[in-house]
Parts: C-alpha cells; sequence; structure tokens
C-alpha cells in the first residue's frame, strides 16, 4: 500500500479573523507513491531538497479532509511522528497535506507597489507575525536535518527558541523592506497605457512605475533599443525578454516581448495555455513566423516573428485575450510537457504508474491526459535521467581530479569501481575514534544496477562515523577485497591487528578477511545470524532468548549456562553453535582493546537509510549528495561539541546512569588497596573489582570502557566520580578530536579540471535480471507487513473442524471421512 502527500511550500502562515489560521501564497506539488514501510523524516526533507528549498523550515502536517488548520495541524520534526503520519495514511487512506513554515535569512526587496498594496502588505506583514505567534506558541524548536540519525536522539539537548526574538529578527529584516514601501508611497507613478484592450488592438503593459536606481547597480543583460525601421507603431526603448523560470499561471504575454528561438516561444505558449485550461492551433508555422489563435474562436490571436537579420524573435501581434471557458482535456498538453512536469517535480518517476501519473496531472493541473501519453511521458523521462546518468560517468574522470586536484587516468574504458575516502574522515577516525569498522553493501537503485559498498565507525558519542564509500558494479569476493585493500592503504599501517570489524554474512566478505587480515577479529552481525539460525531450527521466543542470552553474557560460566539450557530443549541447535568461534559472535571473548561490545551491525544499515534518498541518482550526483550531507553533519557536530557543558558524551552518560541505578543493590566489601569485593543483596553473587585497573571479574567494565554496577558501588564506597572512571574513547575533548577536521568544500562541475589523454568512460554493463522488478525491499519471513494487523505467513494453521494444528478445514481428512 502507497500514500499521497500534498506539499505546500514557499507560502506563509495568516492569520484570518474570519477563517482562523490560513497558509496562503506559495506552490502546491502531489508527491504519489510514497512507501509507509520506507517513509521517515529524511524522506520528507529530501522531498523539499528536490524543489532545492533553502533556508530554514519547519514541518507541520494535517488529513486532507479536515479543513480547520488551527486545530489540527501537527508538527513534523522526526522519524516518530512521521511513523505517527503514515499510520494515518495507510489507515485512513487519506492523503496528507503537508505545510513548510520558512523562516527566510535575510529581507526581500518589493518594487513597483501601488498605494493600495502597500497598505495590504504591511497589514499582511502584521498577520503574519502575529499569526505564526498565536499558532505556535512560545516553544518552537528549530531543528536541523543533522540532529536525526537514526530515529535515535544524539542526546544534546536543544534550547528552545523565544517567540520575541524570532518576532524580533523577522522585523528587524523586513525593515529595509518598510522603508522602501514608504519611500514608493511618496513618489507619483506615471500610467502610459497604448491602446483599447479588446479584439483588433495592440496591448501594451497596463502599468509602468517610475523609481530611482541604485547607481552601484549593474545589469548583466545585453539588451538594445529598439530600432527606427522596424515596428514604427511601437514606443523606441527595451523590450522585455523572456524567461523560462517566470512561467506560471499568471504570467501575461507582451507585446514586443523577445524569445531567442520559435521553439522557445511555442513551448511557452503551450505551457501557459495548459496552465490557464486554455487550447491554441497554430495557424502559421514556419521558420520565420508563428501565428497562433484559440481553437474556441474567442478573439486570441498571438504572433512572433523574426526581428530583421537578428536571431531575435520578438511578439508583434496581441490580439485580445480569451473569453473561452476551461478545457479539462486539453491537447496542449503534450507529451514533452508531461515529462518536463515530471522530471522537475516529482521525487521518483520510475515508481509511478500511469494511472498515479494521470492522477497527479490532473490534481496539479486540472487537465486530464490519456494513459498513452502518460506511458510515454514516463518513458521520455526515464530516457532523459538515463541520459544524465551517461553523462555522468563520462565526467568521472573530471570529478576524481577535483577531489585529487591532480587527474590520475588509471581506470578502464568501461566503469569498472569508484572508491572515496574524504581525508577529513580519515583524521577524525583516527584522531579518537574506537579502532571498530562496520562494513556493509546496499543496492543502487539506478538503470545501471550497481552496489554501495560503506566502511562506518562509531564516534565518542556512540553514533555512526561515515568512513569510506566505494561504487561496484556487483557484490562479490573481487569487490570486496578491493574494496578493502584501498581502505587498508588509507587508514591501515602497524595497528591493524588491533582492529575489530563487523558485517553480516555477504558474499566472499569472511574469505577476503581471512586472506587480507589474517589474525584481526571480526564479529557476526547477531540479527543475521540469528535469521540463519532460525531458517534451520525454526526458532522460536524461548529458542532466541536463548542464544541471545549466550552472546551477551560477559564472562564465560554466564554463557555456559545458557548453551547448557539451549542443549537441553535442541541439541541440534546446540551443535550449530557451538561450531562457529566464539570470539565471532559472544561478549566474553572479545577483545578489549577497542572498548566496543556491539553485537549487530545496526550502524552501518542507519547510515545506508540515511542515505536512501541519494541511491536512486546518477553516480556522481549520489556521491556529491553523500560528501555534502558529510560536510554539514561535521560542521554541524563540531558547533555542537563547543556548546557542550557535560565531560561524557549524552549517550555514554546515559548509559553510565542506567548503572549508576543499577548499583544500588550490590553491597561492596573493601579488600585493600583499590580491590573490592562486591556482593548481591539478594542473590548474594560476587565479583572482584580492581579500581587501579579498570577491571571487574564481570569482564562489562573491561569490555567497554564505562564502569558497571559493580565498579560503581566500589567507587561510590570511595566517595569518588563515577565519571573519571570512563574512558577517554567517550569524553568531549574525543567528540572535539573527532569532528575537528573540516570536509574541504569543492566547486561546481563548471570549474572541473578536464581529464587530458584519457579515454571516455562508459557506464557499466548492466543486464536486467528476470521478472518484474523489485520496488520494495525483501522482508524476513515472519515480518509484518501492515503496523496494524498481525501476518499470518508462515504461521501455524490450526484446522477448526478437528482442533488439530498443520491444516486448515478444507484438508482435514477427518471431514471428508465424515463425509
Amino acid at each position: 500500500m502507497v500514500f499521497e502527500v500534498r506539499l505546500h511550500h514557499m507560502g506563509r502562515f495568516v492569520r484570518d479573523r474570519g477563517l482562523g489560521l490560513q497558509y496562503v501564497g506559495g506552490e502546491v506539488h502531489v508527491v504519489v507513491g510514497l512507501d509507509p514501510d520506507r517513509w521517515s523524516y529524511f524522506e520528507a526533507v529530501g522531498i523539499l531538497e528536490e524543489f532545492k528549498y533553502d533556508g530554514k523550515f519547519k514541518l507541520w502536517w494535517k488529513g486532507s479532509r479536515e479543513m480547520l488548520l488551527i486545530n489540527n495541524l501537527m508538527s513534523l520534526t522526526d522519524d516518530r511522528e512521521a511513523l505517527n503520519l503514515s499510520t494515518y495514511a495507510e489507515g485512513s487512506g487519506d492523503m496528507v497535506d503537508i505545510y513548510v513554515q520558512h523562516f527566510p535569512s535575510g529581507a526581500e526587496e518589493v518594487l513597483f507597489l501601488r498605494d493600495e498594496e502597500v497598505d495590504i502588505a504591511e497589514e499582511t506583514w502584521r498577520n503574519v507575525v502575529e499569526g505564526e505567534v498565536e499558532a505556535f506558541g512560545e516553544d518552537y524548536v528549530d531543528e536541523s536535518e543533522e540532529e536525526r540519525m537514526d530515529n535515535d536522539d544524539d542526546g544534546f539537548s536543544v534550547e528552545n527558541e523565544r517567540v520575541d526574538d524570532i518576532v524580533h529578527d523577522v522585523r528587524r529584516n523586513i525593515n529595509p523592506v518598510l522603508e522602501r514601501w514608504n519611500a514608493l508611497k511618496r513618489k507619483k507613478k506615471r500610467v502610459t497605457r497604448r491602446g483599447n484592450v479588446g479584439e483588433g488592438s495592440f496591448v501594451m503593459d497596463d502599468e509602468g512605475g517610475e523609481h530611482e536606481m541604485n547607481e552601484d547597480y549593474v545589469s548583466d543583460e545585453l539588451d538594445s533599443g529598439l530600432e527606427s525601421d522596424e515596428d514604427g507603431s511601437l514606443q523606441s526603448g527595451k523590450f522585455k525578454k523572456f524567461r523560462k523560470d517566470d512561467m506560471n499561471k499568471d504570467f501575461k504575454f507582451s507585446l514586443g516581448m523577445e524569445f531567442g528561438s520559435l521553439k522557445e516561444f511555442k513551448n511557452a505558449l503551450l505551457e501557459h495555455s495548459v496552465l490557464n485550461g486554455k487550447e491554441v492551433k497554430f495557424v502559421k508555422n514556419d521558420l520565420t513566423r508563428v501565428r497562433a489563435e484559440c481553437k474556441k474562436k474567442c478573439g486570441f490571436l498571438i504572433m512572433a516573428s523574426k526581428v530583421g537579420g537578428k536571431e531575435t524573435f520578438r511578439i508583434k501581434t496581441l490580439v485580445g485575450r480569451h473569453r473561452c471557458g476551461r478545457v479539462f482535456g486539453n491537447k496542449s498538453a503534450t507529451v514533452n510537457w508531461i515529462a518536463q512536469v515530471l522530471i522537475d517535480r516529482f521525487v521518483n518517476v520510475a515508481s509511478m504508474t500511469a494511472n498515479q501519473i494521470i492522477d497527479d496531472i490532473k490534481k496539479s493541473f486540472s487537465v486530464g491526459i490519456t494513459a498513452w501519453k502518460a506511458t510515454k511521458a514516463k518513458q521520455i523521462a526515464l530516457d532523459s535521467l538515463v541520459g544524465e546518468w551517461d553523462r555522468q560517468y563520462a565526467r568521472l574522470f573530471d570529478y576524481e581530479g577535483e577531489l585529487l586536484r591532480q587527474p590520475q587516468p588509471s581506470l578502464p574504458p568501461r566503469f569498472g569501481s569508484f572508491y572515496m575516502c574524504l581525508d577529513g574522515c580519515k583524521q577524525g577516525f583516527l584522531g579518537s575514534c574506537r579502532p571498530f569498522i562496520g562494513v556493509d553493501g546496499c543496492h543502487l537503485k539506478t538503470t545501471y544496477g550497481g552496489q554501495l559498498l560503506v566502511a562506518v565507525g562509531r564516534d565518542p558519542n556512540d553514533q555512526y562515523f561515515p568512513l569510506a564509500f566505494a561504487v561496484v558494479e556487483n557484490e562479490c569476493k573481487e569487490t570486496w577485497r578491493w574494496f578493502l585493500s584501498q581502505l587498508l592503504d588509507d587508514i591501515g599501517g602497524t595497528e591493524c591487528q588491533h582492529w575489530v570489524f563487523i558485517f553480516d554474512q555477504q558474499k566472499g566478505l569472511m574469505t577476503v578477511f581471512d586472506e587480507l587480515m589474517d589474525g584481526v577479529e571480526h564479529r557476526l552481525c547477531l540479527r543475521h545470524l540469528y535469521n540463519n539460525f532460525k531458517k534451520r531450527f525454526g526458532g522460536g521466543v524461548l529458542i532466541r532468548d536463548l542464544m541471545m542470552g549466550a552472546a551477551k553474557a560477559t564472562y564465560e560460566k554466564e554463557w555456559e549456562k545458557k548453551m547448557g539450557e539451549l542443549k537441553a530443549i535442541n541439541t541440534d541447535a546446540y551443535n550449530w553453535l557451538i561450531a562457529i568461534t566464539t570470539k565471532n559472535w559472544c561478549k566474553h571473548a572479545f577483545n578489549t582493546y577497542c572498548r566496543c561490545d556491539v553485537l549487530i551491525n545496526n550502524l552501518s544499515e542507519s547510515f545506508n537509510s540515511t542515505i536512501l534518498l541519494a541511491r536512486d541518482k546518477p553516480i556522481i550526483t549520489m556521491m556529491e549528495w553523500i560528501r555534502t550531507y558529510i560536510m554539514k553533519h561535521f560542521a554541524t557536530l563540531r558547533e555542537k561539541a563547543i556548546t557542550y557543558p557535560g565531560v561524557v558524551m549524552p549517550r555514554p552518560r546515559k548509559r553510565l546512569d542506567k548503572e549508576i541505578e543499577k548499583s544500588g543493590n550490590w553491597i561492596p566489601t573493601w579488600a585493600g588497596a583499590e580491590k573490592f569485593e562486591v556482593t548481591h543483596g539478594f542473590t548474594m553473587d560476587k565479583f572482584v573489582v580492581d579500581l587501579s585497573n579498570n577491571s571487574c571479574s564481570c569482564y562489562s567494565w573491561d569490555l567497554i570502557g564505562i564502569p558497571c554496577r559493580h565498579a560503581i558501588a566500589a567507587i561510590s564506597y570511595k566517595v569518588q566520580n563515577p565519571e573519571d572512571y570512563v574512558h577517554v574513547y567517550y569524553k568531549k575533548p574525543a567528540y572535539v578530536t573527532c569532528y575537528a577536521p573540516e570536509i574541504v568544500p569543492i566547486n561546481g562541475q563548471q570549474m572541473w579540471p578536464t581529464s587530458e589523454n584519457t579515454p571516455l568512460l562508459l557506464p557499466p554493463i548492466y543486464k536486467t535480471p528476470p521478472g518484474r522488478p523489485k520496488k520494495l525491499r525483501r522482508r524476513e519471513a515472519d515480518e509484518p507487513v501492515s503496523h496494524t494487523k498481525l501476518s499470518k505467513k508462515n504461521s501455524i494453521r490450526k484446522c477448526s473442524s478437528c482442533k488439530e494444528f498443520g491444516h486448515n478445514v478444507r484438508s482435514c481428512r477427518r471431514k471428508k471421512v465424515h463425509n
């Protein structure tokens, strides 16, 4: 099941005395085909980035059937609220309206306002400020995308901004505009009109204003005056030049407007006709002139022709205006226009069906199109994107040259692989991150397929630290060997023997580890290990808890106890687990050097989820998205670290607080020097704590670097602060060092160095797999599809006739015998 959202942006909230809070101005776009299972706050932000949205903003949402905004708006600031949105859309089948509250970073200049418009604008501004204060109260918090990772708070506190400060900042920015308005009110305007507005007459712009020009103003446009021998009936002067970005529903053609080509004029006229629900036909269409009129003969006529011997085309006839009604099945909505709309306004064209395209065009433009047009437009849009992918593969050498500042033409003529490890990431990782790396791979959702291999570390706040990335044709033993070799060359050395890697059981990865890093500790992701375990032995709550308990046991006796219980229940399951080396999946056998007890490779998967929005883009666009994200991520966390008042970072501090809470049940007995015997008050379990060596016989403190509950009981006995015994890996200086390196910004494609004497790099050869392409990720056998109903797939059936398990009433043998 998919749902739709209607995005209202570039407008503002206004308080209306009669209607309440309203959202006025801006644009409205409909995005369809959104999967509730993949919906997140990052996807909502990614939709805004597709529209090149800039500045600070906050998102609000409601169901489209609910009319009153003030009573139904709900904030959208994190994945928890995004889940509420998708649950509502999935349960009600209703389209969801998302409103963007935009906070501009600077003042906007407003020109050519009439006296009555100045009064309206000033009143509207007061309504906006008062409406924002009344609607959103005093607890407004502006959160950025980088503060949300893996639907988990990073622990940094965010101070609420006062509304008084917001109003002060916005009013401060608007003062130059208000001064400009007041100056315009004192100015006298001259209005020049030519001819009558009606059939058979030339139509000029309705009004023209006089204003003072800033002496520092310099125009980049190359305009020339009107020649005396051309169109002598027109006033000599400069003519307005058509700009494609100005085209909208309210756009007006003017007499003398200039175009670069007749094709540009015809495309503009067709788009304007579609936006306004009119149909035109070209009665004259040759190499030097185009004349069009309304199909319904309402009197509208427009003609553009070439100006002398120049490559300029000008509107020389503009007769009347459309007086006919709106046309729904508009034939002016050509296939090329629909394709351009799909490319510009929708996030993922490939996932849209013909019916969805028809519905979107109908809702957005009130235009009905045929299924053939929708299918053809989708094909053109995809071909255009494929062309962009081809061009970006061809520019990979230039991109590499801009990153390295020196071209290295060593790749084969056809794309094979691309590796990137930013110097800032390398320095931050080697500076203060623990020697713990998670590696994972994910599919690229492009025409040429491919895999993205990632290496992710853990920062001092126990969150992911992006390290290195590689794009390869497919995931196999050779590509993993190449990626890990590149990674070791970047951050390797004599210390690599102390590193720890964690990964899923990818194709060929375990063999490569044994070949390249013999003796280096590597861990298997417990979640994937349990999936394989469950396929063999059926799983179940009891067996799962025993396996997880054995893996999480920090000392060997506890591990033996859990494994013994498992053996008593299922001997085959016990034998299967005992055959796996314990240092690959059990905490009691892990090395203490990395100060990390992680069993699941969730940080790598969290980073893959973060970059989900980029994985369907061309290769350079994707790598630039990732690089830009890391650059902003580093800058944001660098500023947070400066203002953080604590010593231990928030997430390790939360873990320490939990151990402090549990330490109340343990009684320390001093044995001399820095050693203690700590006893549980009820179970009488005992552990030995040595504060001088930061060690406890439960092995938890040694393994993690954060004092366990037994150690905290001994520390409290000595009236000392447990924070002093936390390893330096988790403290603020390490965090500052981690994110101190800056990710260096690079130039745009127009300034990249050109790779010389290198062959044109072609895209990889991609063989389309058989069957229909998969749209959704593969779910586990017992993973529910719905958030409201439990899946019955792979569940044990029970016969309603004989009450036995393993079959249903239709295949019941007893019922057949009885009949």
